[in-house]
């Protein structure tokens, strides 16, 4: 039997073997080199969720042999187990995400799958959310995401090529449908694409020119755009998808309230921004929606602020 010290520094150990293994899953999944992504994330993240939800359960239970088979072999328990201790209900959506990630480990081991990295992106990219909220909220003193900011950056490589020509197995099919009606029962996913200017030419991925006078006038081209696609959000959904995302960094006692929101927009001017913000006329006042790139913001200026205060 540990002693509360002893069992302390066991559940560290774990904690901090899990982040190693989260670490893994996230830097296999971003390299393009690779060929093993799918494989190499699946494995490494299943670890970093087992290692998590042993130490959870340690915690909880406040005795090691919580995680022990009973038969006296000194075997601790799978990943399988440690879901069904910690999350009992069936509907559980960070349960159900863990069991399809796990579902395609197996099937990644024991067979040759196609190139899916792109079409499971999503599914991974919510199992990386999943376990960022578990861990900050369960272990909210432990300095997760210190150095490195949990997001698969793979982009679709643009080829347009139908996944189904990719399909060698028909068994495969049934992988796929089960990915789409897990991403469809969820909230979305999105990603925002940001150009910073430089002056280095060594840093920069595209270049351009500033016509000076005499020089062959600008034309502005305008683009029609869909606001309900680019700026999907009423306030109160903002407000919560903001913080999520600072959750991530600063775990569930962040602070964030809509008055933290309002007060931002009111000094940062994000009203009267439409990159951030667009203002629909409704009769005698107007009603406000907001794009990702809002949430983005907003976020950064929230976290940088409450590390300075």
């Amino acid at each position: 039997m540990l002693d509360a010290e002893q069992l302390n520094k066991y559940v560290n150990a774990l904690l901090s073997k899990s982040e190693e293994a989260y670490l893994m899953a996230i830097e296999i999944i971003n390299k393009p080199t690779i060929n093993y992504r799918t494989e190499g994330f699946c494995f490494f993240i299943c670890n970093a969720w087992e290692l998590l939800l042993k130490a959870y359960l340690i915690n909880k239970a406040n005795d090691i042999n919580v995680i022990n088979y009973k038969d006296g072999s000194n075997r601790t328990i799978g990943l399988d187990e440690c879901v069904e201790k910690v999350f009992t209900s069936t509907t559980d959506k960070t349960k159900n995400n863990i069991t399809l990630i796990r579902n395609i480990r197996n099937k990644a081991t024991h067979l040759i799958l196609p190139d899916f990295d792109y079409t499971l992106a999503p599914a991974f990219q919510r199992c990386l959310t999943n376990y960022n909220k578990f861990f900050k909220k369960q272990f909210p003193n432990f300095k997760l995401n210190n150095k490195i900011t949990p997001y698969i950056a793979l982009v679709n490589p643009g080829n347009n090529q139908d996944i189904s020509s990719l399909i060698l197995n028909p068994a495969n099919l049934l992988l796929l449908e089960k990915v789409k009606q897990e991403l469809g029962s969820d909230d979305t996913l999105t990603q925002t694409l940001r150009l910073v200017s430089t002056k280095k030419e060594s840093e920069a991925d595209i270049k351009y020119t500033i016509v000076k006078d005499g020089g062959q006038p600008v034309q502005t081209i305008n683009v029609p755009k869909d606001i309900e696609k680019t700026h999907p959000y009423t306030t109160n959904q903002i407000i919560k998808k903001i913080s999520e995302t600072i959750e991530l960094s600063l775990g569930p006692n962040h602070g964030f309230t809509s008055n933290k929101f309002q007060d931002i927009c009111k000094r940062k001017n994000i009203k009267t921004n439409q990159d951030y913000c667009y203002q629909f006329p409704y009769y005698n006042t107007k009603i406000n929606k907001y794009s990702d790139l809002a949430i983005e913001y907003i976020s950064e200026v929230y976290i940088e602020e409450y590390k300075n205060k």
